[in-house]
C-alpha cells in the first residue's frame, strides 16, 4: 500500500536536526510527484498538472504506478456492500468529531495521498492506492529490469552476490572497494543456508559507494568494515577505521496486531478464489484484470489520534477479507480462507528508539544479533495505550456486523480487560518497517550520515534506505524509502557535477 505520509513533521524533523532545508517538507513533496504514475482519481486533474495547476499533489508521469483495486467485485456480493456500510458507519460513530472529518470524502475521495488533506492531524476514513500497473503488482524491480534493458552498458544487476566488506582507505578514510562473493543460500538468515561461496572479488570504486542494505544489513556491513563503536568491534576482532558509535543504535520499527473474526459465511466475492495460478479468479484477473485477484483484500482504513497523541492520527486501523495476524512460517498458506476478516490495528509514531544491530561475529555470513526491545522503553506506555485503545475501536466495529460473524478467533471475546489486552499485546505485536540504524543526524547526536547521505568521517560512501530515518517515519515507510532514493539520485549527480 502507498502512502505519502510521513507527514510534514517528519520531513521537518530531519531538516531540523541537520540544518539542511531541503528536507523541509515544502521540498520534499516534489520527490513523490516525481515518481508517482497515478492512475485512479478524476482525469481532469491529470490534464490540470500538465497545465501547471495541481493542487492534489499527485504525480501523473512517473516510474511508480498506483491504482486503486475495482470496485466491481462488490457489485454481486451484497453481505460485502453491507459490511463496509455498517463498518464505515460504526467507525465514524465511534471516531470524536467525526462530522467535521466528512470533508475528507467529499474533497479527497478517501484518498490519504491528496495533499489538500495530508497534514499532521488529518484523520478519517481512507481508501489506500496499491502500487499496481494495470492492476498487477509493479516497483522498483519493474524499473529496474527497464532500465536495464534501455541501458544495459550503464547497469548491471550481479544477481546471487554477497558483500562481504567495504574496503577503506585507513589513511584517507576513504572508501576505495567492495569485497564480495557469489553464490546462492549464503547467508545464515536465508531460509536454508547450504551455499559455498565462490571466491572473493573485488569491485574497485571509480567514483563512490553507496550501501543499501537496509536497517539490519547497512549497520552490520559499516561495522564489518571498521566503522562504528571500537569498543564493540575490537571485541570481535574488526580493526576500527572511524569511531562512529551511532551505527547499529536507534533501531525503531511499528507495531501491529490483529483481531480476526470467523463468519457465518464465506464471502461471495472470494468465490472461485483458491489462490493459485490457473483457477477461476486468476483467469479472470490474467485475462481482464477483473475480480478479486485485483486487489490486496482491504476493505477500508481508518485514520486517527489515540487519547494519548492528540498531535498526530497515530492508529491506522483497516479490514482484511483474510485470517491475517501476522508473520511466521507458513502464514500465507492460513491466509487462504474464504470467510475470515481480520481487522488490523497499526500504530504509527512509536516512542521505543532503544533497539540496536550488533555484530556476533566478524563472519559476514553470521546474522546480526537484532533486538527491538519492543515495549520496553521509558515512552512505550503511551505505545502500549494506544494499541489496547486500537483493539477497543476494532471490537466495536466489528460489533455493528454481529449478525454476519460466528466467532471471534484472535484474540477471543474472553481477552477483554486492559490487563488482558496488553498482554495478548506484548505476546503478539509485529512489525516490518525496521529502520533508524544509520540514523541522519549530526555525528555527535549519534548520527551516522549527514543530510546528504554521507557517512560521517569517510569519504565516497553513503547509505540510502531505511536506516538512515532518525524517528521512524507515518504509517507505511515504502513511499518514504522511494522518496529519500529519488533525493540521493539528485544528490549524487549534483555532487559528481561539482
Amino acid at each position: 500500500m502507498i502512502m505519502v505520509r510521513p507527514p510534514n513533521a517528519d520531513w521537518n524533523h530531519i531538516a531540523q536536526l541537520t540544518g539542511d532545508a531541503s528536507w523541509k517538507a515544502s521540498n520534499m513533496r516534489k520527490y513523490f510527484r516525481r515518481i508517482e504514475r497515478c492512475r485512479y482519481g478524476n482525469p481532469l486533474w491529470r490534464l490540470l498538472a500538465r497545465l501547471g495547476w495541481n493542487p492534489t499533489g499527485h504525480g501523473f508521469d512517473g516510474w511508480l504506478t498506483t491504482e486503486r483495486g475495482m470496485p466491481l467485485r462488490l457489485l454481486r456480493d451484497w453481505r460485502l456492500k453491507r459490511t463496509i456500510k455498517n463498518a464505515a458507519l460504526a467507525a465514524t460513530a465511534v471516531l470524536p468529531k467525526a462530522a467535521e472529518r466528512w470533508g475528507w470524502l467529499i474533497v479527497g475521495l478517501t484518498d490519504p495521498n491528496d495533499e489538500r488533506l495530508v497534514d499532521d492531524q488529518s484523520w478519517g476514513l481512507a481508501t489506500v492506492p496499491l502500487s499496481t500497473a494495470c492492476h498487477a503488482r509493479s516497483g522498483p524491480r519493474e524499473l529496474l529490469r527497464a532500465t536495464k534493458a534501455k541501458r544495459p552498458d550503464k547497469l548491471t544487476v550481479l544477481l546471487n552476490a554477497f558483500v562481504r566488506r567495504i574496503e577503506i582507505d585507513p589513511e584517507s578514510k576513504t572508501a576505495v572497494a567492495a569485497h564480495v562473493v557469489e553464490g546462492t543460500h549464503l547467508y545464515e538468515a536465508a531460509a536454508e543456508p547450504s551455499g559455498t561461496p565462490s571466491q572473493e572479488r573485488r569491485f574497485e570504486a571509480r567514483r563512490e559507494i553507496i550501501i543499501s542494505g537496509g536497517a539490519f544489513n547497512s549497520p552490520q556491513l559499516l561495522m564489518l568494515s571498521g566503522v562504528g563503536d571500537p569498543g564493540h568491534l575490537g571485541s570481535l576482532g574488526v580493526r576500527t577505521v572511524s569511531d562512529l558509535p551511532g551505527v547499529g543504535r536507534n533501531l525503531q520499527d511499528r507495531y501491529e496486531i490483529a483481531i480476526v473474526s470467523r463468519m457465518k459465511k464465506s464471502w461471495d466475492t472470494l468465490r472461485g478464489c483458491e489462490y493459485r495460478s490457473g483457477d477461476r479468479a486468476y483467469r479472470l484477473w490474467r485475462r481482464w484484470r477483473l475480480g478479486p485477484y485485483v486487489s490486496n483484500g482491504a476493505l477500508f482504513s481508518v485514520v486517527f489520534p489515540s487519547r494519548g497523541n492528540r498531535g498526530q492520527a497515530d492508529l491506522f486501523c483497516f479490514g482484511l477479507l483474510a485470517d491475517f495476524h501476522g508473520y511466521f512460517p507458513h502464514y500465507s498458506q492460513k491466509i487462504k480462507k474464504r470467510d475470515y476478516l481480520t481487522w488490523a490495528v497499526l500504530k504509527a509514531y512509536t516512542n521505543n528508539t532503544t533497539g540496536f544491530v550488533r555484530l556476533r561475529s566478524a563472519d559476514p555470513l553470521k546474522r546480526p544479533e537484532i533486538q527491538f526491545s519492543y515495549f520496553e522503553d521509558a515512552d512505550a506506555k503511551a505505545d502500549l495505550d494506544a494499541m489496547v485503545e486500537g483493539v477497543r475501536f476494532v471490537r466495536k466495529v466489528a460489533d455493528s456486523l454481529g449478525h454476519l460473524i460466528e466467532e471471534e478467533t484472535i484474540p477471543g471475546r474472553n481477552v477483554f480487560t486492559e490487563k488482558d489486552i496488553k498482554q495478548f499485546v506484548r505476546d503478539n505485536a509485529w512489525g516490518h518497517h525496521a529502520c533508524g540504524t544509520c540514523a541522519m543526524k549530526p555525528e555527535d547526536h549519534g548520527g551516522v550520515v549527514d543530510s546528504r547521505f554521507r557517512v560521517h568521517g569517510i569519504r565516497n560512501l553513503r547509505v540510502v534506505d531505511a536506516s538512515i530515518f532518525p524517528r521512524i517515519p507515518g504509517y507505511f515507510i515504502v513511499t518514504a524509502v522511494y522518496m529519500i532514493a529519488e533525493k540521493a539520485a539528485e544528490v549524487v549527480v549534483a555532487d559528481a557535477a561539482a
